[in-house]
Parts: structure tokens; C-alpha cells; sequence
């Protein structure tokens, strides 16, 4: 589909019979071996596609989501994706249920530990990954701008963007939040879409990079940033941060960081200690040990 013309070939045409032929016609096969590429992403297909997309299987909502980015890669114009019904089928895709588990039940919070759900939970953030991505290129579409409910989308991005699916499944959902929001003049005055992206996507992002890094340069390039939001005065991000468990790996850099790890953690750190509450989490991390090693070691 990608490179070339369509050959009749089991890529195709979903594979040879169990007597070795393709179960075309001749004339078929004779017409697929000369029908050109283009000639294929016709309403009709890319319908087909967004019919996928208002399925309940995650699972396929995604594969339909990438074909359709493929097809966007191959038509700049967008024309056959905008030609149907698109919105609809980018809303399905988004509208994932069990995402919003209630825990009203006690079953309904079981079922948010169980494998089953963490299964569903990793298909659905690539699901709507991929539909994020989509998203992201049809807004490039003047055409299909002026026609769509910003607002509507905005508003299912971000209530997304605070759910539990895996933080890999966010960096498309942050992206194209922001490209609508700089596209659509939405309001942010009582609720920046910049400062949600900033404490569900960007923090979160940064503190798994300090956990799981095996180089210590990128660790210290994280917590630098992470310093930065927090100098900047990010609403809750000390919140934000306490939440995500950063407290311990911050006090580990300190003892073990080059000078600029060291003073971009303690600075952290520091503004983690304004707030009482957290002085309970600094102790059992090991901070006052840590500190007075740095006092009885006499450096800057």
C-alpha cells in the first residue's frame, strides 16, 4: 500500500486460498496488478476506516487510526479523510468507557489492580495515541478546522490527559492538545491547558526519566527541568511531584550528582520543604542524613 501499486499479492488482498491461488478472477487479478495506489483511497476505504474507529475494540481503533495517518502522508489535500465522517469516528475512538471506573464498588476498585485492566489500560492509550497523532495531522486542514467542535475536543483531551493510561500513551495527547488550543482561541484564563500538560504529562515524564535512567547525565538533565517548573511557580507541581514518588531518587542525587545535579535537587527539594506536610516524606527518604553529609563535607 505504501510503496507502490496494488499486485494482487496476499499482502493485498488478506492471502492465497488453501489451493495456492488468491481467489480472484483473472480480470481481477489483471486490474489489481495495474490500479495504482491512489486509486484505492476513495471514499468508500477511508469510510471503512472511520466505521473501524467507532468500533469498541481498542485494538483495532488503533491500526484504523495509523492507516489513516498513512493515507493523510499520502494525500497532503486530506480530501479523502475529510470527505467522511471523521469527527465522529476521532470522538469514538477517544471515548474509551472503562476508563472512568467508577469506585463506587468494591469490585470496580479490584478491578483497577487486576491484569485484565492493565491490559485494557495499555490498549487504549495506544488507541488513543494513534488517534492523537491522526488528530494532530488533520489539523493542519484549514478545511477541516472549520468545521470542527473545538471545544468538544479540548475538553475529551483533557479529562484524558488526567486519566490513569500508561504516560508513553500521553506524549500524543499533550501534543495535540496544545495545537488545538493555539488553534482554536479557547479560552485557558481559569484552567491553562499548559500548566495541565505541564503536571500530567511533563512532570511525570521528567520523574520516570530520574527513576529509570541509566545515565546519570540524564537524570541530572530532568531534575534541571523539573527545577526549572518549579522555580517558575507551576501551580501544584510540588504536589505533583510528591504524588509521583520523586522524593527519594531527589534525595539520591544530591549525594551522588555532579554540582549542577546536586543544586538543582536541593532547590527541589527546598520547595518541597515550605509545605509541613511534606516533611514526613522528605525524613523517610533520608534527606537529613544526606544533608548533613553535605554540611560536615564543607563543599558549596
Amino acid at each position: 500500500f505504501y510503496d507502490g501499486p496494488v499486485d494482487g499479492s496476499e499482502t493485498a488482498f488478506g492471502g492465497d486460498n488453501n489451493d495456492g491461488s488468491t481467489g480472484l478472477s483473472s480480470t481481477d487479478q489483471a486490474v489489481s496488478k495495474t490500479k495504482p495506489r491512489n486509486d484505492i483511497l476513495d471514499s468508500v476505504f477511508t469510510a471503512r476506516l472511520v466505521e473501524l474507529l467507532k468500533c469498541s475494540s481498542p485494538s483495532l481503533q488503533e491500526k484504523a487510526a495509523s492507516v489513516l495517518e498513512f493515507v493523510a502522508l499520502a494525500d497532503p489535500t486530506l480530501t479523502p479523510i475529510i470527505s467522511v465522517d471523521i469527527e465522529n469516528g476521532l470522538n469514538s475512538a477517544f471515548q474509551q468507557n472503562f476508563l472512568k471506573i467508577s469506585a463506587d464498588t468494591e469490585s470496580d476498585v479490584e478491578d483497577q489492580f487486576s491484569a485484565a485492566y492493565a491490559i485494557k489500560l495499555e490498549e487504549a492509550g495506544l488507541a488513543i495515541s494513534a488517534t492523537s497523532r491522526l488528530l494532530t495531522r488533520l489539523l493542519d486542514s484549514k478545511q477541516f478546522c472549520d468545521k470542527l467542535n473545538f471545544s468538544h475536543f479540548i475538553d475529551t483531551l483533557r479529562e484524558i490527559l488526567k486519566s490513569n493510561i500508561p504516560l508513553h500513551s500521553k506524549d500524543w495527547v499533550a501534543a495535540c492538545l496544545v495545537k488545538l488550543s493555539s488553534l482554536s482561541g479557547y479560552d485557558t484564563s481559569s484552567n491553562p491547558i499548559n500548566v495541565e500538560v505541564t503536571l500530567y504529562e511533563k512532570i511525570p515524564r521528567l520523574i520516570e526519566q530520574i527513576k529509570t535512567s541509566f545515565s546519570l547525565e540524564a537524570q541530572e538533565n530532568a531534575v534541571v527541568e523539573l527545577n526549572r517548573i518549579v522555580s517558575e511557580g507551576v501551580v501544584d507541581s510540588t504536589g505533583a511531584i510528591i504524588s509521583e514518588g520523586a522524593v527519594y531518587p531527589l534525595v539520591k542525587l544530591i549525594e551522588e550528582g555532579s554540582e549542577r545535579g546536586v543544586e538543582a535537587s536541593l532547590t527541589i527539594l527546598y520547595n518541597l520543604s515550605m509545605d509541613s506536610e511534606n516533611h514526613a516524606a522528605l525524613v523517610a527518604a533520608g534527606a537529613v542524613p544526606a544533608l548533613r553529609r553535605i554540611v560536615l563535607s564543607e563543599k558549596p
